[in-house]
C-alpha cells in the first residue's frame, strides 16, 4: 500500500512482536513431525502478518493507510485464531479431532469472512465506517461482531479441551497452564480493545499477541512441548510394561506411570504423597548403593492364590547436576512368567532326580535287605541242624540272632519307607520336606534332632539334583545315629562357607572309630554317603572318637546352590 511512512517509537511493539511470531514459526516448522506443531507454525505466520500490519498502520501517516492496514489486519486475525485452534485440536488428540472434515469446517468461516472484507464497500457489513481522531476508530458492522464472538467460542473450546488435557495428562499440566493463562488474558486484553473501553496510541491487539505468543515460547522452548525427545521419553515412560514410580527426598511418591498404577491396584490420588513403604513395604530395603546409582534387587509379590504377581523390585537414586541425591527411582519388573517357568524347569529337574534315587534306593534296599535275608536263611538252616543234632543251647542262640536281624530288618525298612516319603514329595521344596521327615524321625524313634538354617540359604534353596542325594546323605547318617550311637539327640546345621556350603550331622552318642568300622567293612553306609558327596563335585568327613560323639561333616560346591545353577 502506497503512502506516507515515518518512524514512531510506538511501532515497537509490533516489530518484536513480528520478530517473536517469525521465529516461533520457523522453530515450529522445523519440528512439524510433532503433532501440532505444523498448525502451530501456520497460526504464527498468519499473527506475524497480523502484527506486522499492525506495525505498518501505526507508521502511516494518511488515514486511507491506516484503513488499509486494518483491513490487512483483520484479514489475517480469524485465520490465525483458527490455526490455533487446529493446533490445540492435535496437540491434545493427535489424529481423533483434527480431521480433514473438521479442518474445512473450521476454513469456511475465515474465508468468507475474508471474502465480506474485500467486498465491504458494497455492502458495509464488516464495517460501517471509519472515524479519526488523532487515532483511527473502526466502526464495526453486524458481521465483524459476530465474528468476534465466533473467535471467542473457538477460545472457550480451546480452553475446554486444555482443561481436560490438564486432568488427563500430569506430565503436561505445567505447559497446558501457561498456554491457558496466556489465551484468557490475551482475549480480556482483546476485548477491552474492542468495546473501547481501553484507549492507548500502542496496538493493543499486538501486545495481545505478544503477551499469548511469548507465553507458547516459555512452552515451546522452556518447557519444550514441540520437542521429541522428551515426548519420546514420555511415551515410552507411559507405554512400558514395568512399572516406574519416583519418589521425592522424603520418600513419598511424586510420580508413576499407568503400569505402575495397574500394579499397586490404586487410583492416583490413594499413592501420590503417600509414603513407598506403606505401599511397597520391600522398598526400604532397597536403598541405593555407595556409587550412588543402583541397589540390589529384591521381589515382592502382589496378590495372593494362583492370581498373585511377581515383581523384582530395583532402586536407583536420582541426582541433580551437583551430585546431590532429590529422589529416587523404583523399577518394578514382572518377572511371574519366569518364576512359574522356573518352578516348571525345577519340577522337571526334580523329577528327574527323584526317578534316579528311586533306582538307587531300589539297589541299596535289594543289597541291604537281600544280605540280611540270605543271613537269616543261613541262621535258620543252622538252628534246624543244631536242633536235629539235639544242641538246644545253641539252637537258642542261632534263634535269638534270627530275631535280632529280623527287628534290624524291619527297622531298615521303616527307615527306607519314612526317607522315600521325603525324597519322594512333589508337593514340598527341600527344607519344609526335611522338616517334616526330622519330625517324623523323632517321633518314630524318639530321638530329637535339631535343625539350624540360616535364612540366606533357606530362602536361596538348593538344585533338585542336590536336594535328592543331600536328603539321603542326612537319613543314612541319622540312621547310623539311630543303630549304632546310643545318642540323646542329634543336630544339623547349615553354613555358608563362602565358595562351599557346609552341612555338619554331629550326635552326642558314645561314637566309634572310622577306621576300625571300614576294615571291618562295617561301613556300607559311610562308603554310600561318601559315593553320593562325590557325584556332587563335594567331599565328606566322618569326625568320631570313641565315646565323644560323631560329626559327619558334607562341603558341597556353591554351584550346588539354585541360585548359581
Amino acid at each position: 500500500m502506497t503512502g506516507v511512512y515515518v518512524y514512531k517509537p510506538d511501532i515497537w511493539p509490533s516489530v518484536l512482536t513480528t520478530i517473536l511470531l517469525v521465529v516461533l514459526s520457523f522453530y515450529a516448522s522445523r519440528r512439524r513431525g510433532v503433532s501440532g506443531a505444523l498448525p502451530f507454525a501456520v497460526g504464527s505466520l498468519f499473527a506475524a502478518l497480523w502484527a506486522a500490519g499492525a506495525g505498518m498502520e501505526v507508521a502511516a501517516t494518511d488515514v486511507a493507510a491506516k484503513i488499509f492496514w486494518l483491513k490487512f489486519q483483520a484479514a489475517w486475525q480469524l485465520p490465525a485464531i483458527t490455526a490455533i485452534t487446529c493446533f490445540v485440536f492435535e496437540y491434545t488428540w493427535p489424529g481423533r479431532w483434527l480431521t480433514r472434515r473438521n479442518l474445512l469446517l473450521l476454513s469456511l468461516v475465515p474465508l468468507l469472512y475474508l471474502t465480506l472484507i474485500l467486498t465491504n464497500d458494497l455492502h458495509h457489513l464488516a464495517w460501517l465506517g471509519f472515524t479519526f481522531n488523532g487515532m483511527l476508530t473502526p466502526l464495526r458492522g453486524p458481521v465483524t461482531w459476530l465474528i468476534i464472538a465466533y473467535g471467542y467460542g473457538l477460545g472457550i473450546v480451546n480452553a475446554l479441551l486444555f482443561a481436560w488435557l490438564f486432568l488427563r495428562s500430569p506430565a503436561q499440566r505445567l505447559s497446558v497452564a501457561l498456554i491457558l493463562v496466556g489465551q484468557v488474558g490475551a482475549r480480556v486484553l482483546y476485548l477491552l480493545e474492542a468495546t473501547n473501553r481501553i484507549r492507548s496510541p500502542l496496538p493493543l491487539d499486538v501486545l495481545m499477541l505478544g503477551y499469548l505468543f511469548l507465553v507458547y515460547a516459555v512452552a515451546l522452548f522452556g518447557l519444550r512441548i514441540f520437542d521429541p525427545v522428551p515426548l519420546a521419553r514420555q511415551w515410552v515412560i507411559d507405554q512400558m510394561p514395568e512399572g516406574l514410580i519416583v519418589l521425592d527426598p522424603q520418600g513419598r511418591v511424586a510420580s508413576l506411570n499407568p503400569a505402575a498404577q495397574a500394579i499397586l491396584g490404586l487410583p492416583s490420588k490413594q499413592i501420590l504423597g503417600h509414603p513407598a513403604e506403606a505401599l511397597l513395604p520391600a522398598a526400604t530395603a532397597t536403598l541405593p548403593d555407595s556409587s550412588g546409582n543402583r541397589a540390589a534387587l529384591t521381589e515382592i509379590q502382589q496378590g495372593t492364590g494362583p492370581e498373585s504377581r511377581f515383581y523384582a523390585l530395583e532402586s536407583s537414586a536420582l541426582r541433580d547436576w551437583r551430585g546431590l541425591e532429590v529422589g529416587r527411582l523404583l523399577l518394578l519388573h514382572d518377572v511371574t512368567e519366569e518364576k512359574r517357568a522356573q518352578a516348571e524347569l525345577l519340577k522337571e529337574e526334580r523329577t528327574q532326580a527323584t526317578l534316579q534315587e528311586r533306582e538307587r534306593l531300589a539297589r541299596e534296599l535289594h543289597d541291604s535287605l537281600g544280605q540280611t535275608l540270605a543271613a537269616t536263611h543261613l541262621q535258620a538252616s543252622t538252628a534246624r541242624l543244631l536242633l536235629a543234632q539235639g544242641e538246644t543251647a545253641q539252637t537258642d542262640r542261632c534263634l535269638e540272632e534270627m530275631a535280632k536281624m529280623s527287628i534290624a530288618a524291619e527297622a531298615d525298612v521303616r527307615d527306607y519307607l519314612l526317607g522315600a516319603k521325603t525324597v519322594f514329595s512333589a508337593d514340598l521344596s527341600f527344607f519344609p520336606a526335611l522338616c517334616l521327615y526330622l519330625t517324623r524321625f523323632s517321633q518314630q524313634y524318639g530321638l530329637p534332632v535339631a535343625l539350624k538354617v540360616p535364612v540366606e540359604i533357606e530362602a536361596e534353596g538348593l538344585a533338585p539334583v542336590v536336594e535328592v542325594q543331600l536328603m539321603r546323605i542326612i537319613q543314612e547318617a541319622l540312621a547310623n545315629v539311630r543303630k549304632h550311637a546310643h545318642a540323646a539327640r542329634a543336630e544339623i546345621e547349615f553354613i555358608d562357607a563362602g565358595p562351599l556350603l557346609q552341612v555338619t550331622i554331629c550326635d552326642d552318642g558314645q561314637g566309634f572309630d572310622p577306621g576300625v568300622v571300614v576294615r571291618q567293612a562295617d561301613g556300607y553306609g559311610l562308603q554310600s554317603m561318601r559315593e553320593r558327596a562325590d557325584e556332587l563335585g563335594g567331599n565328606l568327613q566322618v569326625i568320631a572318637r570313641v565315646g565323644q560323639g560323631t560329626q559327619v561333616v558334607v562341603e558341597l560346591p556353591v554351584n550346588g546352590k539354585r541360585g548359581a545353577l
